[in-house]
C-alpha cells in the first residue's frame, strides 16, 4: 500500500505522563474536522526526560489507546523532544543546492553537541540575509566607521540545522512498530507546536511570539519572528517537578498530584498551601524562560511581545496570570481547536477543549501528510 497525501495519518504524542492520540480529516474547503482524540495515562517512570524507560508498558498503553479509539489507519506521525534534540539557526555562504547540502553536513560537527555518527541530520533554508555580519556586528561597524563603504561579502543564507540522536528515534519507531503501527514521519515537538499555532493564527503578522508548552518533564520554548523560528530551547524542568514537591509535602501518590494541580484537593489539604507550592515550583521554570527571553533579545535586539501557552501546566488555575506577571509579557492560552469542526454528537466540546490543551503537540502533528511516491 502506498501512502499518499490523502492517506490519513494518526498523530501520536508520547509524553512523560500520558500518550495522546489525535486524528483529523481535511474538508473540501481546506479546514479540518476532528475524527479521534484520546489520552492513555502512563505509569510513573515509563518515559523520563523524553527517553522510553519501560518499553513494554508504553507499548501496551499505546495498543490499548489505539483499540479504545477504534483507529482504522495504522500510518502514524510521532515526534521527539528533549536533550537528544538539537536545533540551531546557522549562516552559510550562498551556493548551488547540492554544494549547500554538503556544506551543511560538513559544518554540522562544529555546532552539534553529539557525535556526528550518532545523529540524524536535517536542515531547512530560511532565506538570504544581508552580508555575513550579525546585527550586533553591523551596529558596531556603523558606529565605528559610518563613512566606510567597504565591499559586501558573499551572500549569506540562514538555515535551521536539526540533529536528533538516532537511538531516540529508534526507541520511538520500535514502540510504534511493536504496537502494530507504521511510522511515516518522526517530527520534533517544537515544529509540531508551531504547526498547531498556525491552524488559527497568522504567525507572520505577529511580533516576536513565544510558544511555551508546559509539559511534565520539559518546558518547550519556541520564539518566532515573522512566523519562523528565531530561538528554541527545551528546558528540562516541567510539571513533574511540582508533582514531586506535592508528593513530598502532602504524602500523596503521583496521580493525585495532577488532580491537585487542577484544583481538586484531597481531604485535609488546603488549596492555598497547594497553590503556594505550585508557584514555588514554577518559579524555577519561569526563571529559565526569562533567561531564554534575555538571550533571544541579545541575539535579535527584539523583545518577546506575547506568549501563547499550551501543555498540561496551563490547566493550573491562574498559571497564565502568574507567568505574565513574572515575565512582564502578555499571556494567552493557545487553542488549536478554534476553527476545527467538532461533531457535537460524537464529542463533548468542553471536554475536548481541556483534552486539547494536553494534546497541542498531537494537534500540530495531525495535519501532516507524506507521499512515498
Amino acid at each position: 500500500m502506498f501512502l499518499s497525501k490523502k492517506t490519513p495519518l494518526v498523530a501520536i504524542d508520547m509524553g512523560s505522563h500520558s500518550i495522546k492520540l489525535l486524528q483529523l480529516a481535511q474538508l473540501k474547503n481546506g479546514s479540518f474536522e476532528l475524527v479521534s482524540l484520546g489520552i492513555m495515562p502512563l505509569e510513573q517512570g515509563s518515559i523520563v526526560e523524553g527517553a522510553i524507560k519501560d518499553t513494554d508498558q508504553v507499548t501496551e498503553a499505546l495498543k490499548n489507546l489505539v483499540k479504545a479509539e477504534k483507529i482504522q489507519s495504522n500510518f502514524v506521525v510521532a515526534s521527539v523532544s528533549g536533550e537528544a534534540v538539537f536545533v540551531k539557526k546557522i549562516k552559510v555562504p550562498e551556493m548551488p543546492e547540492d554544494d549547500f547540502a554538503e556544506k551543511i553536513i560538513e559544518d554540522a560537527e562544529q555546532y552539534i553537541p553529539f557525535d556526528i555518527n550518532d545523529v540524524a541530520l536535517d536542515y531547512q533554508t530560511l532565506g538570504r540575509v544581508n552580508g555575513n555580519l550579525s546585527q550586533q556586528e553591523e551596529r558596531e561597524k556603523k558606529s565605528s566607521d559610518k563613512d566606510n563603504s567597504a565591499e559586501q561579502g558573499p551572500s549569506i543564507v540562514e538555515a535551521l540545522l536539526v540533529a536528533v540522536q538516532r537511538d531516540v528515534i529508534e526507541e520511538r519507531t520500535d514502540v510504534l512498530l511493536e504496537a502494530g503501527l507504521k511510522p511515516a514521519i518522526i517530527d520534533l515537538d517544537v515544529f509540531a507546536l508551531m504547526n498547531a499555532a498556525r491552524l488559527n493564527k497568522d504567525l507572520t503578522a505577529m511580533g516576536a511570539t513565544a510558544l511555551i508548552d508546559l509539559g511534565d518533564s520539559f518546558t518547550h520554548v519556541n520564539i518566532l519572528q515573522k512566523g519562523s523560528i528565531g530561538y528554541t530551547r527545551d528546558i528540562p524542568i516541567g510539571g513533574g517537578y511540582c508533582s514531586t514537591m506535592l508528593m513530598s509535602k502532602f504524602q500523596v501518590p503521583f496521580n493525585q498530584t495532577h488532580r491537585m494541580k487542577g484544583g481538586y484537593m484531597p481531604d485535609g489539604v488546603k488549596e492555598d498551601e497547594v497553590l503556594a507550592l505550585i508557584v514555588q515550583g514554577y518559579k524555577k521554570v519561569f526563571d529559565e524562560i526569562q533567561k531564554s527571553f534575555k538571550y533571544f533579545h541579545t541575539l535579535s535586539s527584539t523583545p518577546v511581545e506575547r506568549i501563547l501557552l499550551s501543555g498540561g501546566g496551563c490547566l493550573i488555575n491562574g498559571i497564565d496570570a502568574y507567568m505574565s506577571d513574572f515575565l512582564k509579557v502578555p499571556v494567552e492560552h493557545l487553542d488549536p481547536m478554534q476553527g476545527i469542526k467538532v461533531n457535537s454528537r460524537k464529542f463533548d466540546r468542553e471536554m475536548i477543549t481541556e483534552l486539547t490543551r494536553l494534546s497541542t503537540v498531537a494537534m500540530g502533528l495531525a495535519p501532516r501528510r507524506f507521499d512515498y511516491s
